[in-house]
């Protein structure tokens, strides 16, 4: 690679480049800067990672063809609103129609004061 080339040549490069020749090329680039292949450099922070290595490496692969044809579709993290809008309001009909069944089953003021208190100190 000569320093001249520019960035469109450097990627018509790498796409004339078999998958062999492209993982050969940045194995050797992480062996000349004295990384290892796997998860990690054992012993370092990923903050202790030089940016420009990564921007490269990551400039590289963005020319594979086979990670270019795939289509990841990202899906919304949040749930529809309209669905949580009914689990909401079955949550408030649920709660509510206990209030109601607990008045109904227990309609003096005092009943109810009375279980509430017992129900705090029970041991």
């Amino acid at each position: 690679m000569t320093s001249k080339e520019t960035r469109e040549e450097r990627r018509e490069r790498f796409k004339t480049m078999s998958s062999d020749e492209r993982q050969a090329l940045i194995r050797e680039k992480m062996k000349a800067e004295g990384l290892e292949e796997g998860s990690g450099v054992p012993g370092t922070e990923l903050s202790s990672y030089d940016r420009d290595e990564i921007w490269d490496l990551i400039q590289i692969t963005s020319c594979f063809l086979e990670m270019q044809t795939k289509s990841r579709r990202m899906e919304p993290k949040s749930p529809d609103t309209r669905k949580s809008l009914i689990a909401w309001i079955v949550i408030a009909i649920a709660l509510s129609g206990g209030v109601v069944f607990y008045c109904h089953q227990y309609p003096s003021p005092e009943t109810r004061r009375e279980l509430s208190v017992d129900g705090m100190f029970a041991d």
